[in-house]
């Protein structure tokens, strides 16, 4: 960028040349540093450039910079400067050192040495303003507004909402528009507009409100025969003017349909049958999409579009030319429209079997094979298969082969010619609850998983909260599961990279996968009240430990525990006595400063933007004694002693525990199998249940008094027959 050191010149919005230009290195730089603050003298982000006077007279566009809390600071070679100066967020006015509208105006500046100048203040501009919520009143962080200059449609300038939901957009005087977007969200303009043109004109300055964003229109109807009669399972499909589908729905039992979310715009309607009985068409009863009626969408609207749908000639089926037939059903006893039923050949090679002929029931349940006659085959294994959607909430329907078998294999053979050759699906079941935060924000969206009893999960049945909270599952196969809740960002957590947003996951009933409460599952049924309530702090399952030597010169090292999230986690570790921190790092020596009192071991574990805290104490810290444990057959003889202190100022008692397994964190389980007093320094206890093998004891020793600390000897029992 040139500019002329004098006559005209074009003032250019910093954002137009902050592209990484930078001077070549030639001369030592120096810094040049002020502040730059709003009118009240707060400090604000922004932006700094430097134009440097050239021997042609001309300034060059040398170096910019971020400013960071009003703390401006640029180096620069020594010479003649211009500065310009503009906030991040553009609600402020762009200007030239020092309070200048122009680059003539603008104040050259010998750079010498290192140089401070005078504080910038910029000066407010007129804004555009207003909060951005969902329908349940929810602010939508991240929403993208775009403001339009009113008296030629063109684009002025953008912004984007905070976490409450607000925004804010500097703008000049004038009139504009404003659009506003979010991911999840219907478009529209202000207020309430479908489009640029027809969107309301607002003037600099102006508060625009709480403006809400709903999850889109509907356009919904009914598809009847041409008798009148609901047609169940018939699909309206809606395209965009340039034949892009936008969604698409089948009807209920009562020939209704119902596609949400539809951004404002025009659309075309198609009416088609999946089960084969009725002829398609276009809304407004036209032949294709070129000749329909165009279905004009407002914002949060609702639009009924009707159809009745004329017989397909060749769906008639001559009762004599029907090789094989019969009824498709669910275990609720529901005929099953749609389902495309498969009638496989019966080769020598069973491992090689084809599908011969495919059709699909109508909507009585009924199916009908015309072509297996055409075949030298005479046998065949029927399969039954619901491919087509079901309605929210409704059980999904297991395919299965004619007898009731679940494979090819075993499934009953069907001679042609056959009739009632009748198969029954099975429904799957439902899981169902409410997701709560113990901190009050919002847990829409968050993943509800499922795994079976090997531990797998079944990615293809996870659930999603609503806006309220609330999830719903009825495509899970009858069985035994465990349920984990993560508030993850659903678009990158199945492509790995987890982005974890406010809570930490947690498994049903708030504890670890082993320690997950089990689910049965039955076919038709939904079980209800499986909640959550998700933290936003990491929870220790298993505490921290302080393992090593906790006595006066010894070295005691930091165990993290086990946490609610432990991939990615990192662990931060401080030593404590009382409140003082004496030592961070993962293991610490005992001073003296410790002597009679507790060291607090203090974890941080952070993930993202997830954090717990767990402490745990030592026991008091005192000398270190020395124990040793012998054992023989039954008995162990303990004795603790050290330097120059009589046997008889040990007493206490000393507990034997067996290692008998480890917990689902890894944690020794222990059995008490034996006890003694300490007295003079010596105990024997009689050891019980040591069995066959390795026996792997701790021998806890508790001392009363004096000035050495308890101790533990852990010991490996080998018994070679009892």
């Amino acid at each position: 960028m040139r500019l002329v050191a004098g006559g005209a010149a074009a003032a250019t919005a910093i954002a137009g040349f902050t592209i990484g230009l930078a001077a070549p290195a030639h001369a030592v730089t120096v810094g040049v540093t002020t502040t730059l603050t709003d009118p009240a003298g707060n400090g604000i982000d922004g932006y700094v450039a430097a134009y440097a006077l050239q021997a042609d007279g001309f300034y060059d566009f040398t170096r910019s910079a971020e400013v960071a809390d009003g703390l401006v600071a640029i180096d620069l070679e020594p010479g003649t400067y211009k500065f310009a100066f503009q906030d991040d967020d553009n609600l402020y006015a762009f200007e030239y050192y020092n309070d200048k509208q122009t680059f003539e105006e603008a104040e050259a500046v010998a750079v010498n040495g290192p140089l401070a100048l005078s504080p910038v203040a910029l000066a407010a501009r007129a804004t555009l303003a207003g909060q951005v919520v969902s329908p349940t009143g929810k602010p939508i962080e991240d929403a993208s507004i775009q403001i339009y200059n009113a008296a030629d449609d063109t684009f002025e300038t953008s912004a984007r909402t905070k976490a409450d939901g607000t925004w804010a957009a500097g703008v000049d005087a004038g009139s504009y528009k404003a659009y506003f977007a979010a991911s999840g969200y219907a478009f529209e303009y202000y207020s309430n507009k479908p489009t640029l043109a027809t969107a309301d004109v607002v003037g600099a300055g102006a508060n625009l409100g709480q403006v809400t964003l709903s999850r889109g229109s509907v356009v919904q109807g009914g598809i009847v025969s041409a008798a009148g009669a609901p047609l169940e399972r018939a699909q309206a499909t809606i395209y965009t003017a340039g034949g892009s589908q936008v969604g698409s729905d089948l009807t209920d039992a009562t020939g209704n349909y119902r596609i949400e979310g539809v951004a404002p715009g025009s659309y075309t309607v198609q009416f088609t049958d999946p089960v084969g009985e009725y002829l398609s068409e276009w809304n407004a009863d036209k032949a294709d999409r070129a000749t329909a009626d165009a279905v004009e969408v407002g914002v949060d609207a609702v639009v009924s579009v009707n159809a009745a749908l004329a017989p397909d000639p060749e769906a008639a089926i001559d009762p004599n030319s029907v090789d094989v037939s019969g009824v498709v059903t669910d275990s609720s006893g529901a005929v099953v429209i749609g389902a495309r039923v498969d009638a496989y050949d019966t080769p020598a090679d069973a491992d090689k079997p084809d599908v011969t002929d495919s059709v699909r029931t109508n909507r009585s349940g009924a199916y009908y094979f015309t072509d297996l006659s055409d075949t030298s085959e005479t046998t065949f294994k029927v399969q039954a298969t619901d491919t087509l959607p079901r309605e929210e909430g409704q059980y999904d329907r297991i395919d299965r082969w004619f007898g009731g078998s679940q494979t090819y294999e075993i499934a009953s053979p069907v001679t042609k010619p056959a009739g009632s050759v009748n198969i029954a699906l099975p429904l799957t079941g439902g899981i169902s609850g409410t997701i709560t935060s113990e901190s009050a924000l919002t847990v829409e969206n968050t993943i509800v998983r499922f795994f079976d009893e090997q531990g797998n999960p079944l990615d293809e049945t996870q659930a999603f909260t609503e806006d309220d909270g609330t999830y719903l599952s009825t495509n899970l196969v009858p069985g035994t599961y465990k349920v984990q809740f993560i508030d993850f960002n659903a678009t990158s957590f199945f492509g790995g990279a987890g982005d974890i947003r406010a809570h930490a996951p947690e498994w049903y009933d708030n504890t670890s996968f082993t320690k997950a409460k089990e689910i049965t599952v039955k076919s038709g049924e939904t079980v209800t009240g499986i909640d959550a309530a998700l933290s936003q702090d990491l929870r220790a399952f298993r505490n921290p430990e302080i393992n090593g030597k906790p006595y006066l010169g010894g070295k005691v090292r930091a165990y993290p525990g086990v946490w609610s999230l432990d991939s990615g986690t990192t662990y931060r570790y401080e030593w404590l006595i009382g409140d003082t921190v004496v030592g961070t790092g993962d293991s610490y020596r005992v001073t003296k400063s410790a002597k009679n009192k507790r060291v607090t071991l203090r974890v941080t574990a952070e993930n993202d933007t997830l954090k717990g805290v767990a402490l745990v104490s030592s026991q008091v810290i005192k000398k270190k004694p020395k124990a040793k444990v012998s054992v023989k057959g039954k008995k162990a003889t303990v004795l603790v002693s050290a330097k120059k202190v009589k046997a008889k100022k040990f007493k206490g008692s000393v507990i034997a525990k067996k290692i008998v397994d480890t917990d689902e964190y890894g944690a020794p389980v222990y059995k008490k199998i034996g006890k003694a007093k300490l007295r003079n320094g010596k105990a024997t206890l009689t050891l019980k249940k040591i069995t066959k093998g390795k026996n792997k004891v701790v021998f806890f020793i508790t001392l009363k008094g004096g000035k050495y600390g308890n101790a533990e000897v852990s010991k490996t029992i080998k018994v070679k027959k009892r």
